[in-house]
């Protein structure tokens, strides 16, 4: 009995712009998912404890928000599929300021802003 494997490289593909490459359409926080995932983790930050990260995971055809702690196993699979998901909004522990948060959350899978090019003088 034989088996087939695969023995093609992998294709290097380069991004345009030199950016990393999104393999999904962005899509920012909606009002009703920052009213939801806001205060969950405002809780986890005011209650202290060990280090955690907010993940943005697909589900159905919305987004659900999980927050893992550093030592849980399925963190570092998250971590892992970050490269190709791109969903890991933020690694937090209890000494964060709320104010970065907001910011980290209502700029999640936004776009880059391009800058103007500078005009010679």
């Amino acid at each position: 009995m034989t088996t087939r494997v695969d023995v093609a490289p992998p294709i290097k593909r380069a991004s345009p712009g030199g950016g990393r490459r999104v393999l999904r359409p962005r899509r920012p926080l909606t009002e009703r998912e920052l009213d939801k995932v806001f205060p969950r983790i405002k809780k986890r930050i005011l209650k202290g404890g060990e280090p955690f990260g907010v993940f943005a995971m697909k589900r159905g055809h919305g987004r659900t928000f999980v927050l893992l702690g550093k030592s849980s196993p399925e963190f570092s699979v998250q971590l892992r599929v970050n490269e190709a998901r791109q969903h890991l909004v933020a690694i937090y522990d209890g000494t964060t300021n709320l104010g970065y948060v907001w910011d980290d959350l209502t700029s999640f899978d936004r776009p880059a802003e391009r800058s103007a090019p500078a005009k010679a003088s």
